[in-house]
């Protein structure tokens, strides 16, 4: 069974678009409007070729390049000193991304989620099982 792409799911990628955005630096040029003009739901939610749904958070969106620099694995030796010196200044920044994916709204979107998805497929089960119990008893 495929994961259809829902209302919630857009929701959950909004979630991580603002939270990660938020966790930006501030005082670097245009970097969190891009994220944020440039993490829409659409550009966000892929399905893959099994019916699985993966949700990608772009740190440097076309405008911001340099976002990947505050953002793991280029912030890492041996990488410049100065993008050393960035993860080392500023922590509460560096790596908004996965900080993003980690945001305790976030989770509770997904969780929200998982319950909903549950909640439909075992509807989908129950009436699927009525209907052969059903046909099974006419032959």
């Amino acid at each position: 069974m495929a994961i259809k792409e829902s209302i919630q799911l857009k929701q959950i990628a909004l979630s991580i678009r603002n939270a990660a955005s938020a966790l930006a630096p501030r005082k670097k040029g245009r970097l969190r409007n891009e994220l944020r003009r440039y993490n829409t739901p659409e550009r966000m939610i892929k399905t893959l070729p099994n019916g699985n749904i993966k949700i990608d958070f772009f740190v440097a969106p076309p405008g911001a390049v340099y976002g990947k620099y505050w953002n793991s694995p280029y912030g890492y030796p041996p990488h410049t000193k100065t993008t050393v010196t960035i993860r080392d200044r500023y922590p509460q920044h560096f790596d908004y991304g996965q900080k993003g994916y980690a945001d305790p709204s976030v989770r509770d979107a997904i969780e929200d989620w998982k319950k909903q998805f549950t909640k439909e497929i075992t509807e989908e089960l129950r009436e699927t099982i009525r209907y052969e119990l059903n046909t099974t008893k006419r032959k």
